[in-house]
C-alpha cells in the first residue's frame, strides 16, 4: 500500500446492514470480511451488557484485571497459528479492540503438516490441570494427517477469522464463568469488524487502539497503557525505535510492510495525548486527530471515497451518507 496524501482522509460514509435492510437481519460476516483478498481489518468485541467483567467491578468490590492478561496470552496462541497478523491490541475492563491483518487464501498454501501443527498449537489437548497431554498430542497428529477431510476442515477454520474470534473467546468466557461459578454468555455474541483500506487508516485504526486506556483515564502515558500492544512494543531490552512496525503477533507475516518506524508512529500516538506539548502545525494535527476519532463511528470500512465506492459496489451496496466535502 503506498501512501497518497491526496487520498488519505477518512471517509463519514456509512452503510447499510445489507442490500436491502431488514430489521433485526445482521450483515453477513462473508460480506464484512473479504473472503478472496488479504485485507485489515479493526475488530471490537464487547463483554454482555457491557459490564466491567475484566477490570474492577465497584458493585462487587472484586478485582478482574487478571483476565487482561488471559486474553493476552491467547492473542499470542492463536495468532501464531490462524492465518492473520495482529498488528494491535488494546484489552479493557468491558471489551477488547483488535487490528488484523487477515489473508483468506494463504491457509490453501500450507501443506496438510503445517494445518495439523498450528491446530495443535491453537487447540492442544490438555490434562486436567491444564498442561498439554502431549501423549494424546502425538496420538491426534497422527489421526489428523491420515483424515484427508478433517485436514482440510481444519484448514478452512484457520482461514477464518470468525473461528479465530470464537476460539479466542470461548476458553476464556468458560474460565470466567468457572471463577464466578455462573453459566452464561460471557461476550457479546456478535464482533464488530470495519475493513481498512489504506496504509494511513491502518495507521489510524492501531492509533485509536493503542490510546484506549488513555481515553478511557485508566493510563496517564503511553508507557503506563498497559494490555495494550504499543506497551508491548516498548517494552524489553529490544525495542528498537528504529524498526519499521511489524505485527506484534505474526501467523503468517506476508502483509506489506508499513514504511514508518516504531518511534515516528510513537510520535504520531504522542501528540494526540492529553499532556502533549504542541509541536505540530495545527492543520496537521487535525487531520491526524479527525482520521484516528473516525474511528469510533463504526462503520462497516474506512478509506479514501474511491476505495469505499468501489467496496460498497462490489457487495450491491448503497450509500446511507455521502462525504462531507474535503
Amino acid at each position: 500500500m503506498r501512501r497518497n496524501c491526496a487520498l488519505l482522509q477518512p471517509s463519514n460514509i456509512r452503510l447499510p446492514r445489507d442490500a436491502k435492510p431488514q430489521c433485526g437481519v445482521a450483515t453477513p460476516r462473508c460480506q464484512l470480511v473479504d473472503p478472496d483478498n488479504p485485507l485489515f481489518y479493526h475488530i471490537v468485541s464487547r463483554c454482555v451488557r457491557r459490564s466491567w467483567l475484566c477490570g474492577f467491578d465497584r458493585h462487587s468490590g472484586r478485582d478482574y484485571t487478571h483476565r487482561k492478561d488471559w486474553l493476552v496470552r491467547r492473542l499470542e496462541q492463536l495468532g501464531q497459528a490462524f492465518a492473520v497478523d495482529i498488528y494491535a491490541y488494546a484489552i479493557m475492563s468491558n471489551h477488547f479492540h483488535l487490528v488484523v491483518y487477515h489473508d483468506p487464501k494463504v491457509s490453501h498454501r500450507w501443506s496438510d503438516y503445517e494445518v495439523v501443527d498450528r491446530w495443535l498449537r491453537a487447540c492442544p489437548p490438555k490434562l486436567p490441570d491444564g498442561t498439554i497431554d502431549e501423549d494424546l498430542r502425538e496420538i491426534q497428529w497422527r489421526a489428523y494427517l491420515s483424515d484427508a477431510n478433517k485436514v482440510r476442515r481444519m484448514r478452512a477454520k484457520l482461514g477464518s477469522v470468525s473461528v479465530f474470534m470464537k476460539l479466542l473467546k470461548q476458553p476464556i468466557a468458560r474460565r470466567a464463568n468457572l471463577e464466578d461459578s455462573c453459566t452464561g454468555h460471557f461476550f457479546e455474541q456478535r464482533f464488530y469488524s470495519g475493513a481498512l483500506l489504506s496504509e494511513e487508516t491502518v495507521l489510524a485504526a492501531m492509533a485509536y487502539v493503542d490510546l484506549n486506556p488513555i481515553r478511557a483515564r485508566i493510563a496517564q502515558s503511553i508507557a503506563d497503557a498497559e494490555h495494550t500492544s504499543i506497551h508491548e512494543r516498548l517494552k524489553g531490552e529490544h525495542c528498537n525505535l528504529d524498526d519499521y512496525l511489524e505485527p506484534v503477533v505474526a501467523g503468517i507475516g506476508t502483509a506489506p510492510p508499513f514504511q514508518l518506524k516504531l518511534e515516528t508512529y510513537l510520535d504520531r500516538l504522542e501528540v494526540l495525548t492529553p499532556s502533549a506539548t504542541p509541536r505540530w502545525q495545527p492543520a496537521k494535527l487535525k487531520r491526524w486527530h479527525d482520521q484516528v476519532f473516525n474511528l469510533k463511528k463504526r462503520q462497516r470500512v474506512f478509506g479514501p471515497e474511491q476505495l469505499i465506492k468501489h467496496w460498497i459496489e462490489q457487495r450491491g451496496w448503497q450509500l446511507r451518507e455521502t462525504p462531507l466535502p474535503r
